[in-house]
């Protein structure tokens, strides 16, 4: 029995509560699910698409349960990482009664990566919901070194391109060793002057 993941079949088309385990396999009729939830954020994606018979069919869904990050803070974050577009930079975004902040943590950045300097266990990192970082005068696509960095965590990741141009925002779910597109409309209010890439 593994004490952080859980594994089920799709009897009904109504999930269940949420249980405790971190992370719940669904084997559906339409395909294999991955379910997570925390406080701010609730999300069920299709891993795998195949027909199963004797199952009931399941819908993925992304529901953030706070308000969308303002359009000023993603400016804010635009006109930080455009002071230095040959340094990446790295913010943490998270919600306090239903108000967003954002950290710049202290980090050690190059034109090819950015670390953050903090503990895991800094309440800026721990209460995240959204990881953002630049790519300075670079596209706003993941890395291999950010596909690694990234992994093994439950929150969003963005990124912030082409600064030197008209910039451009990348983002994902990442729901711990799984990665899935996300329309950046959906979590952010977005200046009219950021161009999304999915």
């Amino acid at each position: 029995m593994n004490p952080f993941i859980g594994y089920h079949l799709a009897t009904s088309n109504n999930f269940p509560p949420y249980s405790q385990k971190l992370q719940e396999y669904w084997l559906a009729a339409n395909g294999l699910f991955l379910r997570s939830h925390r406080r701010e954020l609730e999300v069920c994606l299709q891993i795998a698409q195949t027909q199963v018979a004797g199952l009931q069919p399941l819908e993925p869904y992304f529901r953030l349960k706070v308000p969308k990050v303002p359009s000023l803070v993603i400016t804010d974050i635009i006109n930080a990482a455009s002071i230095n577009p040959q340094q990446e930079i790295l913010f943490y975004l998270g919600v306090t009664n239903y108000q967003w902040w954002c950290h710049t943590p202290l980090q050690t950045a190059s034109s090819t990566h950015v670390l953050s300097l903090e503990s895991a266990l800094d309440k800026s990192y721990t209460d995240g919901i959204v990881e953002i970082h630049s790519h300075g005068t670079l596209a706003a696509y993941p890395s291999s070194a950010d596909n690694q960095e990234e992994k093994g965590k439950f929150r969003v990741f963005a990124i912030i391109g082409t600064l030197n141009n008209i910039p451009t925002i990348y983002t994902r779910i990442g729901i711990y060793n799984h990665f899935f597109d996300i329309n950046p409309n959906q979590i952010f209010e977005l200046p009219p002057q950021v161009k999304c890439l999915n």
